[in-house]
């Protein structure tokens, strides 16, 4: 089950089916889209539906984790994610709302999400990949300690053709265990 974690000035929870139209609104913004490499267009809210009840198959396996983002004031800021890719590494894909880009909401949802996973004893290694021409993505992730493994290309639904992309990776060391004696 994926569990709620709190930052200064977020909520990631669990994304639930009531959040079908604000993910499908996310994910229809052409400035969100261009960048994402499975997501048909349009992105209606039936595909969200369906997409949340794949994701939810998936957490009930362990396999993916999957949060909407909310501010303090409670509105759906984005989504982010991780999905098992093979044992010990996960792959992790984020969104946000243009008009909330810039403020450094992604740092802080990014920072939480692998906090949470660094304390899990099943992924050792994140991945990323971020589209070549969006350089906030590309800080973003070299920011918190990504490492670029080399640019790649990928078939993208929504583009309906092939994407430049950076590739990332990042090792995950669990927080030091402190002895009580």
């Amino acid at each position: 089950m994926t569990p709620a974690l709190l930052t200064p000035r977020l909520l990631l929870r669990p994304l639930e089916h009531e959040d079908s139209l604000a993910l499908a609104d996310l994910l229809n913004r052409p400035e969100v889209a261009r960048g994402l490499c499975t997501i048909p267009k349009p992105f209606t809210p039936l595909h969200a539906s369906a997409m949340i009840l794949m994701i939810r198959a998936s957490e009930a396996r362990g396999l993916e984790f999957v949060w909407a983002v909310e501010n303090s004031d409670g509105e759906v800021v984005g989504q982010i994610g991780l999905r098992q890719t093979h044992p010990g590494c996960a792959q992790l894909g984020y969104a946000f709302l243009p008009e909330f880009w810039g403020q450094g909401l992604g740092s802080e949802a990014v920072q939480a999400v692998l906090d949470w996973a660094a304390r899990q004893a099943s992924f050792t290694t994140i991945e990323a990949e971020a589209h070549h021409d969006n350089p906030a993505s590309l800080h973003l992730l070299e920011k918190l300690g990504f490492v670029q493994t080399g640019p790649i290309q990928r078939f993208s639904l929504a583009q309906q053709g092939q994407i430049p992309l950076m590739a990332f990776q990042k090792s995950l060391t669990p927080p030091l265990q402190l002895a009580v004696a």
